[in-house]
């Protein structure tokens, strides 16, 4: 399953983290992991062009990682995008992404 943690504070998304395989078919043709992949690469590829400075962006075997360093509008746009796109993906597969808000500190 893949996992999406939403770090909330004050109404803002201030990190976004995702780990795991969905598992929805063997490897190089699941259509979930492609899709939360392409989500999320996309929007990498946009911070770190548009945003660098304030954010700090993190891709490991195992995790991608967003994290707000100084919020923005342009910021929350495109996290809020992310998660809206994220949401419907999940809206197809269920059991194979989860996603959870949580109130954390800046």
């Amino acid at each position: 399953m893949i996992h999406v943690s939403i770090g909330m504070w004050d109404g803002h998304i201030i990190s976004i983290e995702c780990k795991g395989h969905a598992g929805y078919a063997e490897s190089g043709k699941d259509l979930v992991c492609a899709g939360v992949s392409s989500i999320l690469f996309g929007a990498l590829n946009a911070l770190d062009e548009m945003e660098k400075e304030h954010v700090r962006l993190r891709v490991t075997n195992s995790k991608i990682s967003i994290r707000v360093l100084e919020d923005n509008e342009h910021i929350q746009l495109l996290l809020k995008m992310i998660l809206i796109q994220l949401e419907t993906v999940r809206e197809s597969y269920q059991e194979y992404i989860e996603i959870k808000k949580l109130e954390v500190q800046p």
